[in-house]
């Protein structure tokens, strides 16, 4: 069995603008529970995300555990977080997130992990109180100050930032986005519960996949070291 170094973090993104249904080699690669989740969803964009994210997820987990894919048992946490249950890869952290036109997935054994993509959708990105969002007055000053598509460019990254530091801290959405302190020039973001000193530093990766898109990664901050993976889902 391949496990992970202990001190490696690894990522994985697949890009499928031009896909129009599951494609039969993804959905082979899921479990029957998989399977009915994705048949429950009502619009055919949201079960080819689905598809797309699990059956990353399985062919990173495969070529990382040396294990064919239909022999992983998934299970998900109470905040739906994913897990493998299976003796001796407990303490690998997994995590992934879908949007329309990609997936991103990534495996740790340096501790909890997050990554969030968002299509970039200019019309969508607010203009003004971002109070609403969790923004600090600070990052809300820097905001105002730039011009419409800086503003856009730089709200996506707060954003993608602080849905990746909320899953890597298990709470996600249920975490207020307001405790969550980023830093983009050193790439780092604290946790502040209730305004106090902060509870857990986090170390970012952020990147733009494709033009359409924006990612970022949390980790544990002086925890891991990061590889970029290339394409493994076809």
């Amino acid at each position: 069995m391949n496990m992970l170094d202990r001190h490696t973090i690894r990522l994985w993104t697949h890009e499928f603008q031009e896909v129009t249904s599951s494609p039969p080699r993804w959905l082979a690669l899921l479990d029957e529970k998989e399977l009915t989740h994705c048949r429950q969803f009502r619009q055919e964009k949201d079960r080819i995300a689905y598809a797309a994210a699990h059956a990353l997820l399985r062919t990173a987990l495969s070529q990382t555990l040396e294990l064919p894919p239909a022999s992983l048992i998934i299970d998900h946490d109470r905040m739906g977080k994913p897990f493998i249950n299976m003796p001796g890869c407990m303490s690998m952290a997994i995590t992934l997130s879908h949007t329309s036109g990609m997936v991103a997935v990534a495996l740790s054994q340096a501790g909890n992990i997050g990554v969030d993509v968002e299509a970039i959708d200019r019309k969508n990105i607010p203009h003004n109180n971002f109070s609403a969002y969790g923004l600090s007055h600070e990052e809300q000053a820097m905001l105002a100050s730039l011009s419409l598509h800086e503003r856009c460019e730089a709200f996506i990254d707060l954003w993608t930032a602080r849905e990746a530091v909320a899953k890597a801290d298990g709470r996600g959405l249920s975490l207020p986005f307001s405790d969550i302190k980023i830093d983009l020039s050193m790439n780092k973001a604290t946790i502040h519960e209730k305004g106090a000193s902060p509870s857990s530093q986090w170390t970012l990766w952020r990147e733009q996949p494709s033009p359409l898109y924006r990612l970022a990664l949390a980790w544990p901050q002086g925890k891991g070291a990061f590889t970029r993976m290339n394409e493994q889902l076809i």
